[in-house]
């Protein structure tokens, strides 16, 4: 068993050997503190520090096929979904035709839509929606992750105990940018999902990108309790895949394969799902949304502009029709899982586009297909 004090002099020499490496290669830095992951941590972390570990290198931790490496899974937040009908039918005995799938942000994972003792996704199905949760590797490139999302997801829906009626979709912070990426690519792919797909709600999710400087403060907030993790964060030229393309709000492979000067060219973008409901929530700090400061510094991670998607020097904007987007006062980026509000806005706008009106008199956990 690895002690405290062990773990500490092994990050202590890491800490210097990265000192003599900078400036030589950062890709050699990325493998240390790769390598320090994978041999000097014990084999038992919380979902919390792995979803973080992969938020910061899990490009790498997947190059290395690491244990710590989070794979692409449907789940229930107990159990990984089987695309396997017979097996799905099993796992889901209640299932109904209405889906509500959460997809969470960088550095996360699926169980941690629970927040403050609510989960956006479990109080929709007091109205009939089975609610289910991605988990995905937030350093893989969001494109990489939209691509394989889509493809998922048809399977996954083509096994469903029932036929699917309706699908809605809720992306917090990345997650909304995987979910664009998923249906841009699912549309070349073709997949029947889209068309079962009625609302798309985005939760501070930085569609024109988000300052790294943010991004860094937001994870040494994240890992205090695990200051050996401070590394990730403090050599910011160790980022993965993921956390730049959360930084500039790419969605396509084509976005990171271009070189920076191309990307400086304002370029068309991938617009929202057609004949679907979308919507954007923002937040800030202050109780002043009409204030530029408060704007600028969003809900602490991700700037109001940003949220919006509105157009903006570089970034066509996304063209959410102005009823469908929504600022909130003195919300911070987390709680945009858990706010009262943001819970309520989510409801409205969901009910609004259901297919089939939900009967309040009838119990959901009766209701399955």
């Amino acid at each position: 068993m690895i002690s405290r004090n062990n773990l500490t002099q092994k990050f202590q020499a890491l800490i210097d050997e990265i000192s003599s490496k900078m400036a030589e290669n950062t890709g050699v830095v990325k493998d240390k503190v790769t390598e320090f992951i994978e041999q000097g941590l014990p084999p038992v972390q919380s979902d919390a520090v792995i979803a973080t570990l992969n938020g910061m290198v899990g490009d790498s931790l997947e190059q290395r096929d690491s244990r710590f490496a989070q794979k692409m899974q449907f789940r229930d937040q107990q159990q990984t979904l089987s695309d396997d009908p017979a097996l799905l039918s099993l796992q889901l005995p209640a299932a109904t035709d209405r889906i509500i799938l959460c997809v969470h942000g960088w550095c996360m994972n699926d169980v941690q839509w629970l927040r403050k003792e609510h989960d956006h996704g479990r109080f929709m199905a007091t109205f009939g929606y089975t609610p289910i949760y991605l988990r995905y590797n937030t350093g893989m490139h969001i494109s990489t992750n939209g691509e394989e999302f889509a493809l998922k997801l048809e399977a996954l829906l083509a096994a469903w105990p029932c036929a699917v009626t309706e699908l809605v979709i809720v992306g917090h912070s990345m997650g909304g940018l995987v979910t664009r990426s998923a249906c841009y690519y699912g549309k070349q792919l073709n997949v029947d999902w889209l068309d079962k797909l009625t609302t798309f709600i985005t939760l501070g999710t930085p569609h024109n990108g988000a300052p790294l400087a943010k991004l860094a403060s937001w994870v040494d907030e994240r890992i205090a309790d695990a200051p050996y993790l401070k590394v990730l964060s403090k050599v910011t030229e160790i980022r993965s895949c993921g956390t730049r393309d959360l930084s500039h709000g790419f969605v396509c492979h084509s976005d990171w394969l271009q070189d920076e000067e191309t990307r400086k060219i304002l370029k068309k973008r991938p617009t929202l799902p057609e004949g679907v409901a979308c919507y954007a929530i923002a937040s800030c700090l202050g109780n002043n949304f009409y204030d530029e400061k408060s704007q600028m510094l969003g809900d602490g991670l991700v700037p109001v502009s940003s949220a919006l998607g509105d157009a903006e020097t570089g970034h066509i904007g996304l063209d959410f029709p102005p009823k469908h987007k929504w600022i909130g006062e003195g919300i911070n980026h987390l709680d945009l899982l858990s706010h009262p509000l943001i819970m309520s806005k989510i409801k409205e706008w969901i009910l609004d586009n259901t297919i089939q009106p939900f009967d309040l008199t009838e119990d959901p956990l009766r209701s399955g297909c």
